[in-house]
């Protein structure tokens, strides 16, 4: 979902109930709610949650590690390309598919930096938050769509 979306799904909360609450599951809500949590803008939220959301992209990066070795191991026997189109071939998508991996693994790591953070101090803005993730997203660019890109038809 898009942060835009988000946005208005806030909005429309708000206009619904005024004072409605939004409740992120796992977040206790309530008169009782626990220390450490903070209403911005109607969402409840606490520091748990965004490090328990960090912590679950970041455990990611275990199975991509085993994948770009599972990729090396496939790749030892191949030997040389040269005369070998589909070996040179084969060779090249290994290379892509290692980086895509390492590239998607690194992203994991960056957006475990910003949810960590982000429930640490819990003070920035929900620019400052956008803005981060918007850095991710550029720097990690998906490939384009198999068939090009569906806007250029």
């Amino acid at each position: 979902m898009a942060w835009d979306e988000w946005d208005q799904l806030k909005a429309d909360a708000v206009a619904r109930g005024g004072a409605a609450r939004m409740q992120v599951d796992g977040v206790p809500s309530g008169p009782n709610a626990s220390a450490g949590s903070e209403v911005t803008g109607g969402l409840k939220t606490t520091k748990a949650a965004w490090v328990k959301a960090g912590v679950g992209v970041g455990d990611q990066r275990e199975g991509l590690g085993k994948a770009l070795t599972a990729l090396a191991e496939g790749q030892k026997g191949l030997g040389p390309t040269e005369g070998c189109l589909t070996a040179a071939a084969q060779d090249k998508v290994h290379d892509s598919w290692a980086r895509y991996v390492r590239h998607l693994s690194e992203k994991c790591g960056t957006l475990q930096g910003i949810l960590d953070q982000a429930g640490h101090d819990l003070l920035r803005t929900d620019k400052a938050v956008t803005a981060a993730l918007e850095r991710v997203r550029t720097t990690y660019q998906d490939t384009p769509p198999v068939g090009g890109d569906p806007g250029n038809r």
